[in-house]
């Protein structure tokens, strides 16, 4: 009976159902369904109650400042965390509002006027003349702030052109500030020139765009350099009756303080004029100017103390706001691409004096590598010299001095330059003194042909030593291509040269002469590719290992290649003196060059030999570490460790010798070292052998005292370490050591933490 009730009042309920559902005979909408007014009735109600929900957010916010502030405290300086949402796209392409460094809108005028400088002269709204000493100096001392700013990789209107008076410095009446003004603007003219001419810049380092502004070219240089001689003689004049003054009113302090303003002018015109005629003399071809630029360069440093010491005596203003008397910062800004601008800082006064002492100091020491007259000479000094991190000036004028019209110099031809270098080198039977090819047409041809394609491959080789570390890594990694083209060059020289030798002096060979000499710069550049990695912070430490492991394997070519050359030069010794008929013995007093190249070669191998033992010490020692849990390899989610080690190698795949080493190479290195079932402690007392080892012959070395003396200090640093870390020392910590470059750009010291 239960049953037949739940039966009967399920098809009750199915009969009401198939009811609602059935289409009305008298065309009536569906009982079960809204209709059309009640659906927009029943959306509209539904829609105001969102939005008065939206209109009151329920928020469960947490404040994080604490606990943000105490974990970037683990964070090295310039140290990021990458999370998944948040990466380097996503902080380089964020725009912090209301920040006016990137933000755009808030670098407006505002309700500010902006006026242009012929129309504010006409309506009297700036001084032309009748300045006060401090309005002078002032002026002067923003301006050289601008110019240097510029210098530092910002845009003119920026920097130099905020300063009305650069507009139309023929306005002028004053007579100071007038040469002053025209001064710098030849100044601008000749330090644009210059980088444009030398090519060494990118458009982080210099921006050389005038936008339409006049750079004083109706003015000739020796008028300019006049107009500041007047001035000089002006404010002199004006110290001069001072100074009598003052011997009748002793205690007067104002004109001893108007004696002290006129004397910082003083000091600002001449050294601007001595800077001036400096980059004048500088540009002059052949290198004339470069004794006189010396000694301009010279009085401009001395007059550097006297103008730090009166810097408070300018007039001072807040410049972003337009109050400083002559500089308007928003005066160009219709100018500017439409794009977001680059926020410009100015120099602070007291940091643009130091910068341009800074520059002095470097233009001095860049007119000294006329006194090279080696191309390894040269490499060397270009190489050391971008190690300092020049500015776009220094290294522009040091390529303009070295390489002009494929002249070294402007004077020596660069065949000849590349013929001595090689000659000096190695020697090769094709081109040393008394060799049966030297009068041979055809050895003549194919050697003179190699060297002239050698030349542009050495300027390349400086011009790349001149762009900024940066992107001068990018560069090496393209004259490798370069060099590898060359090699092919030298291998088919020499072997064609070898054909003819044999017919001449059967028991003397020509193989690998020119080819090792290519060998040994292209080695260079690998070597200086890699070292420049740790400079730039591009390495993490787990992946050190493969770096100092193909160190290692390129510092072992170098060895073999001086050897090579050691040979050569022995064998081009013993001929000579063979067909000149003169015994050794008859020598002894008088050094020979080819013994001298021979020891310099021997001290470069010692070195090398160091290097290698310094790389194996780090090996053991990055193996020791990893077998004790302190350097661990990052779990790759989107590559591998043979996909890091093939990009870093990379431009290494374009040369044949030393041929590529792949990962399959270093990964049997690896396996044969954890084969060996060795603990720590062992890897940290052979690192310190290693390290030993590298003492021992650093202290030997002669060569390269500079270099030698900082992996010395290094390898003593990390012997003690390593004995450390072998005792115990710090064993049961687990912080990750420290790997320190303050000593060495690319042997750092470690640290147990």
């Amino acid at each position: 009976m239960a049953e037949a009730g739940k039966e009967k009042e399920m098809v009750e309920k199915t009969s009401d159902e198939e009811k609602d559902l059935s289409i009305p005979e008298n065309g009536e909408h569906y009982t079960s369904a809204p209709s059309e007014d009640e659906t927009v009735e029943n959306l509209s109600e539904k829609m105001s109650t969102l939005g008065s929900e939206a209109q009151q957010p329920k928020y469960n916010w947490i404040d994080i400042t604490e606990a943000f502030r105490e974990s970037s405290i683990e964070l090295k300086h310039g140290e990021l965390v990458h999370d998944n949402m948040f990466g380097l796209f996503e902080a380089m392409s964020a725009i912090e509002i209301m920040d006016p460094k990137m933000d755009a809108g808030m670098l407006c005028n505002k309700t500010r006027k902006v006026v242009q400088f012929k129309p504010a002269v006409e309506a009297g709204m700036i001084k032309i003349k009748d300045f006060t000493s401090d309005e002078l100096l002032g002026i002067m001392d923003q301006l050289m702030a601008c110019l240097v700013t510029w210098l530092d990789g910002h845009s003119l209107v920026q920097t130099v052109f905020i300063c009305l008076y650069m507009h139309d410095p023929f306005l002028i009446e004053d007579l100071c500030l007038k040469a002053y003004c025209i001064a710098i603007l030849k100044c601008c003219e000749f330090i644009r020139i210059a980088v444009n001419t030398a090519q060494v810049f990118e458009e982080e380092d210099f921006q050389s765009m005038t936008y339409g502004f006049k750079m004083g070219s109706q003015v000739s240089e020796t008028r300019t350099a006049g107009m500041l001689k007047e001035a000089e003689e002006e404010i002199s004049r004006k110290l001069k009756n001072a100074r009598i003054a003052l011997k009748t009113e002793t205690n007067s302090t104002d004109l001893q303080v108007e004696i002290k303003k006129n004397e910082a002018i003083l000091a600002r015109l001449k050294f601007l004029k001595a800077f001036y005629c400096a980059v004048v003399a500088i540009d002059k071809s052949e290198c004339n100017g470069v004794t006189t630029a010396k000694q301009l360069l010279n009085t401009a440093l001395t007059l550097v103390d006297p103008i730090k010491k009166t810097i408070q005596l300018g007039l001072t203003a807040d410049l972003e706001k337009g109050e400083m008397l002559g500089f308007e910062p928003l005066v160009n800004q219709r100018l500017l691409p439409p794009s977001f601008p680059r926020y410009v800082l100015v120099f602070d006064r007291e940091a643009a004096i130091d910068y341009l002492q800074l520059i002095v100091k470097r233009l001095i020491h860049v007119c000294s590598i006329v006194e090279c007259n080696l191309l390894h000479m040269i490499i060397d000094f270009v190489s050391e010299f971008s190690k300092t991190h020049p500015c776009v000036l220094t290294r522009s004028n040091l390529q303009l001095m070295v390489w002009q019209n494929s002249k070294l110099f402007g004077r020596i031809p660069g065949v000849d330059v590349v013929r001595d270098a090689i000659k000096a080198f190695n020697s090769p039977p094709s081109i040393a003194e008394k060799s049966s090819l030297l009068n041979n047409p055809k050895a003549k041809e194919i050697s003179d042909l190699f060297i002239n394609r050698a030349v542009r491959s050495m300027k390349s080789v400086t011009h790349t030593l001149g762009h900024n570390r940066a992107r001068q890594r990018d560069k090496l990694g393209q004259l490798l291509e370069e060099f590898a083209s060359l090699q092919d060059e030298a291998d088919r020289a020499d072997a064609e040269l070898h054909t003819l030798l044999t017919k001449y002096e059967p028991q003397r060979q020509h193989f690998a002469c020119f080819g090792s000499w290519v060998l040994y710069h292209t080695l260079n550049i690998m070597v200086q590719y890699l070292t420049s990695g740790f400079e730039l912070e591009l390495y993490s430490p787990y992946e050190y290992h493969y770096i100092y492991w193909y160190l290692d394997f390129l510092f072992g070519w170098h060895m073999t290649c001086l050897n090579r050359a050691e040979k050569l030069l022995q064998a081009q010794e013993a001929a000579l003196e063979q067909k000149s008929g003169r015994s050794g013995k008859k020598n002894k007093k008088k050094k020979k060059a080819s013994e001298k190249a021979i020891q310099e070669h021997q001290g470069w191998r010692h070195l090398f030999q160091g290097m290698r033992y310094l790389c194996q010490g780090y090996l053991r020692a990055l193996e020791g570490f990893e077998i004790d849990g302190k350097l661990k390899k990052p779990n790759f989610e989107f590559s591998s460790e043979q996909i890091r080690f093939e990009r870093r190698f990379l431009p290494f795949q374009t040369v044949d010798t030393p041929q590529p080493m792949y990962y399959g190479h270093y990964q049997e290195f690896v396996d044969m070292s954890k084969a060996k079932d060795v603990k720590a402690r062992d890897l940290f007392v052979l690192s310190a052998n290693l390290f030993h080892q590298a003492k021992l012959i650093f202290d030997m070395v002669s060569i390269s005292q500079e270099e030698v003396a900082l992996v010395l200090k290094v390898s003593k640093t990390n012997l003690v370490v390593m004995k450390l870390a072998a005792g115990g020392h710090k064993q049961e910590s687990l912080n990750v050591p420290t790997f320190e470059f303050s000593s060495h750009r690319a042997f750092p010291i470690i640290r147990l933490n």
